[in-house]
């Protein structure tokens, strides 16, 4: 997938967002707007524009180098405690919650996500074998499938209603999270202008699966997959991962947000994560012909999504 922008660390203390041709221009002008409204109902969490314009046809803005570092750094930084990165988390979470709440205060229309769901489980049905399958995640029985997580999805969207909002963050992934460890704040960079309308509530839902686009997206062979006779069998090539997920009880499953998310918005939580794995499938798809999967190999990004999905998305049975 071709590069909507580039970014450029100044040495001088500011980083400069630009359009990657003019064809993206109007995507970069929409970003800029959207930091702008959000600056306007929670300045002290947003990480405003500077400045903004356009150079040889290009649309650009300017913020500053906030001190601190992104929670994709702080989430698996082995050289910090597993007791230091919860408790950033946690804080974390407090100033997500406080956003989201900011977001979602005012009256808005409602808006169904059973359409949305659908058509991103349509549009990945290169993958539904695989969504059949049982799964063992480092020799742990899973318990469900993806398919069944889709199809509960869709059943609990057919009657959960969702609040649609213009102007809200909705992109809380890790990489967007700067916390600053010496004044204990929590700032936030690159709103996603592409799901308006959408609930404010997926905010969490991409803070939730972050964990797993990292180790789809950024970590080189993360993790192993192979077929066995009656399931699929994931194995993870760092221990570090899987004792993160033991350690910090708010990224490993549903059931650790619930300090954040009230128990009617738990079900819409459940549909707005499940929407989230899947068009994030679709995205780093590779699209490539399906392997045989007889030895252990490299899982592809799409894949490692999928067992997040399912791993994450797995327990909603233990949410009273």
């Amino acid at each position: 997938m071709a590069k909507s922008h580039y970014v450029d660390m100044l040495s001088s203390g500011f980083v400069v967002k630009t359009a990657s041709s003019e064809t993206h221009n109007a995507k970069l002008n929409a970003e800029i707007q959207q930091i702008k409204a959000l600056c306007e109902i929670y300045p002290d969490l947003m990480v405003p524009v500077l400045h903004d314009g356009s150079a040889a046809g290009r649309r650009f803005y300017i913020l500053e180098k906030k001190q601190g570092s992104p929670l994709s750094k702080i989430v698996f930084d082995s050289d910090m405690s597993f007791e230091q990165r919860r408790s950033i988390l946690i804080h974390v979470l407090d100033a997500i919650q406080m956003a989201i709440g900011i977001e979602r205060s005012k009256a808005h229309p409602t808006v169904s996500m059973h359409s949305r769901i659908s058509e991103e489980w349509d549009a990945i049905s290169f993958m539904h074998d695989l969504f059949d399958q049982h799964i063992l995640f480092d020799g742990v029985p899973l318990g469900t499938t993806g398919r069944k997580i889709v199809e509960n999805a869709l059943k609990l969207a057919e009657t959960e209603e969702f609040v649609s909002v213009e102007t809200a963050h909705f992109n809380f992934h890790f990489g967007n999270v700067i916390y600053n460890d010496a004044y204990k704040s929590v700032q936030f960079i690159d709103p996603d202008n592409s799901v308006r309308g959408i609930d404010p509530l997926f905010g969490f839902s991409r803070f939730a699966f972050s964990f797993w686009h990292e180790l789809a997206t950024e970590r080189e062979n993360a993790v192993e997959i192979m077929k066995m006779p009656d399931n699929l069998l994931f194995i993870s090539r760092n221990a570090d991962y899987p004792a993160i997920l033991a350690a910090i009880p708010e990224l490993s499953d549903i059931s650790g947000l619930s300090p954040w998310i009230s128990k009617n918005d738990f079900s819409r939580f459940y549909i707005l994560t499940t929407y989230c794995f899947l068009r994030s499938i679709r995205i780093n798809a590779l699209r490539e012909n399906r392997r045989s999967l007889n030895g252990p190999q490299p899982a592809t990004p799409e894949e490692i999504l999928m067992l997040g999905c399912i791993a994450y998305l797995g327990r909603l049975r233990d949410i009273g």
